[in-house]
């Protein structure tokens, strides 16, 4: 029998098209593990947005304290990033991507999670100086996870950064033989996923060497229909390196470096 995974055209990400960019509002924050805050933000748009996939990620323009107005660039631009670069300095957001980590249109609401650490990246100021009543925009942006719908095994591999996405795409998706490996940097920050995962301890290593190892040394599928690899950049590099050593065809690693050692995190 003719194997379809094999076969057919190779899985292409989701895209939207248009984004809208509008204000949104924090109703509510809590404190999920020692290094993970949830702000729960609101917004008319929220109620008949529709994500496309499980790692669904939105653009947010976070004041750069709590004093400065929310000013947000024009809709309809495809280079966000651009548009933001023109805004003065003096009231330019500092944008950076997050997941939307749960939805309920009919309260126009969203939850977003946030990693927490000592860096003070742009992101880690506003969800810890964030209270309800605070500020934000949000620009619509689209999802990676790109399985096919034939796919039977897979391989899930992230850190801390990723939890928000791994944590969708195993209550949204299913698959026959899933094996998951999160790296974190403190037991307590474990989550309840939907999963039987390998946590990863990084205790006084480089962030993503221990986790490199694990995949390194497990006992995969012989064949992985699919591979899903997002954390930090030079991590995720070399795991996608042995997944393709292992076998698995380019055309079925989605792979993002969500960030890069000594530089702030998002």
């Amino acid at each position: 029998m003719t194997d379809p995974t094999r076969t057919a055209r190779a899985p292409q990400r989701p895209r939207r098209i248009g984004a809208r960019v509008f204000p949104a509002t924090v109703t509510r924050t809590r404190q999920l593990t020692p290094h993970m805050r949830r702000l729960t933000l609101t917004a008319a748009e929220f109620a008949d947005y529709a994500p496309i996939g499980p790692d669904e990620y939105l653009g947010l323009l976070m004041p750069r304290d709590e004093a400065a107005p929310l000013r947000l660039p024009p809709e309809g631009g495809e280079n966000i990033r651009a548009a933001v670069a023109d805004i003065p300095d003096h009231e330019r957001p500092d944008l950076r991507w997050y997941t939307l980590r749960e939805h309920r249109p009919e309260q126009q609401e969203i939850d977003v999670d946030f990693v927490v650490h000592g860096d003070e990246g742009p992101g880690t100021r506003f969800a810890l100086r964030a209270r309800a009543g605070s500020v934000l925009g949000v620009r619509e942006c689209t999802a990676l996870y790109a399985a096919l719908p034939q796919a039977r095994t897979r391989v899930i591999v992230g850190d801390e950064t990723a939890l928000p996405a791994i944590a969708r795409i195993l209550e949204d998706t299913s698959c026959d033989d899933t094996r998951v490996f999160v790296e974190i940097g403190d037991p307590d920050d474990i989550q309840s996923l939907a999963g039987d995962v390998a946590w990863v301890l990084r205790g006084d290593a480089r962030p993503g060497d221990r986790l490199v190892a694990a995949v390194r040394e497990a006992q995969l599928a012989d064949r992985i229909d699919y591979a899903w690899v997002c954390g930090e950049r030079l991590a995720v590099q070399e795991i996608r390196r042995l997944l393709v050593e292992h076998g698995v065809g380019k055309d079925r690693i989605t792979f993002s470096g969500y960030w890069r050692l000594g530089e702030a995190r998002l």
